[in-house]
């Protein structure tokens, strides 16, 4: 028989989107956990973000869906969907758009399924959650609407990652040169796509000035190491040395969890490391252009966000640009001026 919404006891949390996008769910899975104290929740994520998902305190066990990889086989999907359903959840919540989770979890057994209303979703769902937004909002706020067919509402939206212990071990070993006797700032500058991007004469500007009262160390993944590479060099020829590390592609994302909850401040761009530095607690200097900070931005309150907001922007990416005007009017000082202030906090 099935369990009333009342009585839940089992449940999946299902995003398969991206890095942000699982930290800033945390607000979901918390007020769940506040309506259903005595359930065990488990969390359904795509490969990359599984780390992101196993430092959510409020989440017991992470299930991985690799939708581009092995499950792309009949065979493996189906075993995946076989250990869903033997799992006996009561409730899935589908936060994603897109109708993937909710057809998993249609297929899976599961009696209650929430989720929104779009491409087609509603199809698969018990208790839908409309995808329109009439205003506004900052994405922790959006993904809160998915349980509103539940009845389940809450205020709060600070995002949570809890560190552990191995990362920060891990990181020591990968980074020994980091020292305790001097503040760390750290510096983003790649995103998903160039136009998010700043100038390297600016960052190289950025890194000296911050070399003179802190560590720095430059972050990104495997793909932007010649970006950082370049960024690097121009540092180094300003400053007549080398004033940065480059880490890219080296950290795990729990290592970089643990690196940005020892630095002083994060200057970022807008990206999934922006929002681990959030929900570690970190303070953020954020450079916003073609997306939109009201919804993605930070919104601690030692964060600082610059977005030009031209009459062109958000544009989120799309259309022609030749000169980038929304990040490269961005005084390089006024970021600094920023940066430093949270350095010598």
């Amino acid at each position: 028989m099935t369990k009333s919404l009342e009585n839940i006891q089992k449940i999946l949390v299902m995003n398969l989107a991206f890095i942000g996008d699982v930290v800033l769910s945390t607000p979901v899975t918390r007020v769940l956990r506040e309506a259903y104290p005595q359930a065990v929740m488990d969390m359904l994520v795509v490969p990359v973000t599984a780390e992101i998902a196993s430092g959510n305190p409020f989440v017991n066990e992470v299930l991985v869906y690799d939708k581009r990889g092995q499950h792309k086989k009949l065979g493996q999907l189906l075993k995946l969907i076989w250990e869903i359903r033997s799992r006996h959840y009561d409730l899935a919540v589908c936060t994603n758009f897109a109708a993937r989770g909710a057809m998993l979890a249609w297929i899976a057994g599961i009696p209650y399924r929430a989720g929104y209303d779009r491409q087609h979703a509603n199809l698969f769902l018990t208790h839908i959650a409309s995808g329109e937004r009439s205003e506004i909002c900052h994405e922790a706020e959006n993904y809160l609407a998915v349980l509103k067919p539940l009845g389940i509402t809450t205020a709060d939206t600070t995002l949570t990652f809890q560190v552990q212990e191995q990362d920060k071990l891990n990181l020591a070993a990968k980074v020994p040169k980091l020292t305790l006797d001097q503040p760390i700032a750290v510096v983003c500058p790649s995103g998903s796509y160039p136009r998010k991007s700043w100038t390297i004469s600016a960052y190289a500007e950025l890194i000296c000035r911050l070399a003179e009262e802190s560590q720095v160390v430059l972050i990104g993944g495997g793909r932007e190491a010649a970006e950082l590479s370049k960024i690097s060099q121009a540092s180094a020829d300003l400053a007549g040395k080398n004033v940065a590390s480059v880490l890219a592609g080296e950290l795990s994302l729990g290592e970089l969890a643990a690196l940005l909850q020892r630095c002083k401040v994060l200057v970022s761009i807008d990206t999934g490391p922006m929002h681990i530095a959030q929900a570690v607690g970190t303070p953020v200097v954020a450079l916003f252009g073609p997306t939109d900070p009201a919804i993605w931005g930070p919104r601690g309150l030692d964060d600082h966000v610059f977005y030009e907001k031209l009459s062109c922007s958000p544009c989120w990416g799309k259309g022609d640009c030749t000169k980038n005007r929304c990040m490269t009017d961005i005084a390089a000082e006024k970021v600094i001026e920023a940066a430093l202030r949270q350095i010598r906090k």
